[in-house]
């Protein structure tokens, strides 16, 4: 810069590159030492050697020519205050110095800083002590620190001198925070801080925190990334318009949401109804989420096949975040420019993309902020409806920034916020928008599942009915391998032999080996050209049994019948053991064994899901109160006999759809006081059954008299026979002229029987 000529002082009376006043502090010289190492050269002038007849300034009795010289520079020039100088910057911006209890000359300092401006880089180890120990202007390049780092020879003194030297009067090295308070909206001059502004202050403060805490250390966070317990990432694919559903509890402008939801349970109806992302904000203080949160619907979602993407929604600020995200399940980040300067936006956005293999999302809210996020190569955008800084909502914001990026492949479109029902999305599709977040309107909605599919125009689930193809059939509790040969030539697609101990049928590993051995080598595989795997069971949520049925159709096209192993609360080693000791081809699940076993198990897998049985009249209630398949011969009870009274539809078990863990759904009567099915000799509630809503196997009480109707009213996709078609008394041993009249009478159930005239 240059200074005024005359009649300045011999030292300051031509260019001056640096000028460091000096308030008669002690550490002058080492200041002067560091910044002429650094390159700079420095005129050191006292704050009372020059008069105010020599600048256009005025000086006080008590830092001489220092206030009116910020003044006078702030804005022209880049202006840093150490020690005495903070307190000069202090006062001539209206603030006031207090003893803050704690005297920090001559030890070090650890400060609380936002890695930007003077501190860009800076990565000493920091605290939050309460005490102010730094300051920097919003708008102007004007920064100031309380301790002094040259003096006391910290390691990164010469880091922090640095970085001011590369600043300009613009801030170029690290633009302030935010833009200046006017362009915000708030009054200029304004000394209240935005909602914004609160919440990036606050998530500094967590961040370090987070830091400082054993067990989140960076250190550690490092530590679990080198030992790759990362969750797998899942792109969104590209295609048709993606709906991103949001978990949030609260908010600042709204207060409690929907405080009590269940993430979990939330993030599930989303996905199954066809969301695309789930964003989930994990910012504790002000919407109430966490971290947590995200694990848990991560975990939740992780089996679906085709499950969405998670997205942290999160005021990152920082590198740790990001890392922090991906660990905890993130598939992908928000980076918001509103808080973030360009450069450091993009440093965010690069190492969310290059290290993480992230695509972020990148918020914007007005055209300025829109440049920002197209130059720093943002592939992914999302204009938020809602201005951040005072929570206000314009539906047109989107609108009007569509036309910045029309036209461009390489960007995809998002609308964010105020979206609260199917004619939002409808009209922003019409503009080119490619995706919309919604999320106070799902968080209050009473079926959030409805409520999606009703977003992206997709019809309620309907029951998956079996329609008139005949159905499978089940021959199960088979013994002996006469019996099994004889259930698979009378045309019964599998054999059931049952390993639980304690059934009457149960048969030991060497018994179901010889049974396998029977129908291997009387049922030998044969080549089908016809039949290829292909990609079904891994297509949308609602696909997933239905691809699961075909696939299993398609492999009993190579080799019928199949082989059924039963287990009933089993150790899951032992479940395993006996799928390679006998050779089965699926197992079924009997009791109440976890959910998840289903992905430990090396065939596909048959769940039985437990429903009331249908209500009795009062002498075959008595007649069977208590008494099981396993204890006593089943009583047959006609369809007639067993219709229900007035009863309610028993409800579908929450679980029973959930794709991605078991292959196939069986559904079998529980006699009242049972905590299992199974054994019964009776029938479900064919209403319960025929609201599955994916293809089922049906189980409970089927017999030659019963099986036709059970088909007809359920809709079953495969029925399951044990004590129907066995003979009186003796457990396991087949009637085989029952089984085949029960193969055929289930096979023809959807024949028409012609009317015999009287």
């Amino acid at each position: 810069m240059s200074l005024p000529a005359a009649p300045l002082p011999a030292p300051v009376a031509g260019p001056v590159d640096v000028l460091l006043i000096d308030n008669f502090d002690s550490f002058t010289w080492n200041l002067y030492q560091y910044l002429e190492q650094l390159g700079a050269k420095v005129t050191v002038v006292r704050n009372d050697a020059l008069t105010p007849n020599q600048l256009p300034i005025s000086a006080s009795a008590l830092f001489g020519i220092s206030n009116d010289a910020i003044r006078y520079f702030a804005g022209k020039v880049p202006v840093l205050g150490v020690c005495m100088g903070l307190e000069c910057i202090v006062h001539v911006f209206g603030g006031e110095i207090a003893y803050a209890g704690e005297i920090v000359h001559g030890k070090i300092a650890k400060v609380n800083h936002d890695a930007r401006g003077c501190f860009k880089a800076i990565t000493a180890a920091t605290e939050e002590s309460g005490v102010i120990m730094g300051v920097r202007h919003r708008t102007l390049c004007v920064e100031a620190v309380q301790y002094h780092p040259e003096s006391i020879l910290t390691t990164s003194g010469p880091s922090y001198l640095k970085n001011f030297l590369q600043l300009n009067a613009a801030g170029v090295l690290d633009a302030p925070s935010f833009t200046p308070v006017a362009a915000q909206g708030a009054a200029p001059g304004s000394k209240v801080p935005t909602i914004l502004e609160k919440i990036h202050a606050q998530r500094l403060k967590d961040v370090f925190a987070a830091k400082a805490t054993p067990g989140s250390t960076p250190a550690d966070l490092e530590s679990l990334l080198s030992a790759h317990l990362l969750p797998r990432l899942r792109q969104t694919p590209a295609g048709s318009v993606a709906l991103m559903t949001e978990i949030k509890r609260a908010s600042p402008s709204k207060g409690n949401i929907n405080i009590d939801a269940n993430v979990a349970d939330q993030g599930m109806a989303y996905a199954l109804a066809g969301s695309s992302v789930i964003s989930v904000l994990t910012e504790p203080n002000w919407f109430k989420g966490s971290l947590q949160d995200m694990r848990n619907i991560r975990q939740i979602v992780d089996s679906l096949p085709n499950r969405p993407a998670i997205l942290r929604k999160d005021f990152i600020i920082d590198e740790y975040q990001i890392t922090e995200a991906r660990l905890y399940g993130a598939d992908t980040i928000l980076l918001i420019v509103a808080i973030l300067s360009q450069e450091r936006l993009a440093e965010l956005y690069n190492f969310a993309h290059d290290v993480h293999g992230m695509e972020p999302l990148v918020e914007v809210n007005n055209a300025a902020e829109m440049e920002i996020a197209l130059n720093i190569g943002a592939r992914v955008i999302g204009v938020n409806n809602r201005n951040l800084h005072d929570f206000q909502v314009d539906m047109g914001t989107t609108t009007r920034l569509v036309d910045m990026v029309n036209g461009r492949d390489d960007v995809i479109l998002c609308a964010l916020s105020g979206i609260t029902g199917p004619e939002d999305v409808r009209a922003y599709i019409a503009q080119g928008v490619r995706a919309v977040l919604v999320g106070e309107a799902l968080m209050r909605a009473t079926d959030p599942g409805a409520f999606v599919r009703a977003l992206i125009g997709r019809e309620p689930a309907s029951p998956a009915h079996g329609g008139t193809r005949p159905p499978l059939v089940k021959v199960c509790g088979v013994r002996t391998p006469r019996d099994a040969v004889a259930a698979a030539e009378a045309g019964a697609d599998f054999i059931g032999v049952v390993l639980a101990p304690a059934s009457k049928r149960r048969v030991s590993i060497a018994e179901a080996a010889a049974v396998s051995a029977a129908l291997r080598a009387a049922y030998p595989a044969r080549a089908d050209p016809d039949f290829a795997a292909d990609g079904t069971v891994e297509g949308e949520q609602k696909e997933w049994f239905e691809g699961q049925a075909r696939t299993l159709e398609a492999r009993l096209s190579i080799r019928a019948p199949l082989l059924v192993g039963v287990f009933q609360d089993q150790p899951l080693a032992d479940v395993v053991h006996a799928v390679d000791a006998i050779g089965l081809d699926l197992v079924q699940l009997h009791g109440r064994e976890p959910l998840h076993w289903s992905r430990f198990i090396p065939v596909p897998v048959i769940r039985a899901f437990h429903l009331p049985a249908m209500p009795l009249p009062a002498a075959n209630a008595n007649e069977q109160n208590g008494a099981a398949q396993e204890g006593g011969a089943p009583t047959e009870v006609s369809p007639v006999e067993q219709q229900p009274a007035a009863e309610p539809v028993p409800p579908i078990p929450k679980d029973l759809t959930r794709p991605g863990l078991h292959n196939f759904v069986l559904l079998d009567a529980l006699r009242p006081g049972a905590l299992v099915s199974g054994g019964s000799g009776r029938q479900l509630d064919a209403r319960a059954a025929s609201k599955a809503g994916v293809p089922f196997v049906l189980a409970g009480g089927l017999n030659v008299h019963n099986v036709r109707q059970a088909v007809r009213d359920s809709g079953a996709w495969a029925v399951d026979v044990s004590g129907g078609v066995e003979q009186p008394g003796l457990f396991g041993v087949k009637d085989l002229d029952a089984v085949r009249a029960f193969v055929r009478i289930a096979k023809e159930a959807w024949v028409e029987v012609p009317e015999v005239a009287e």
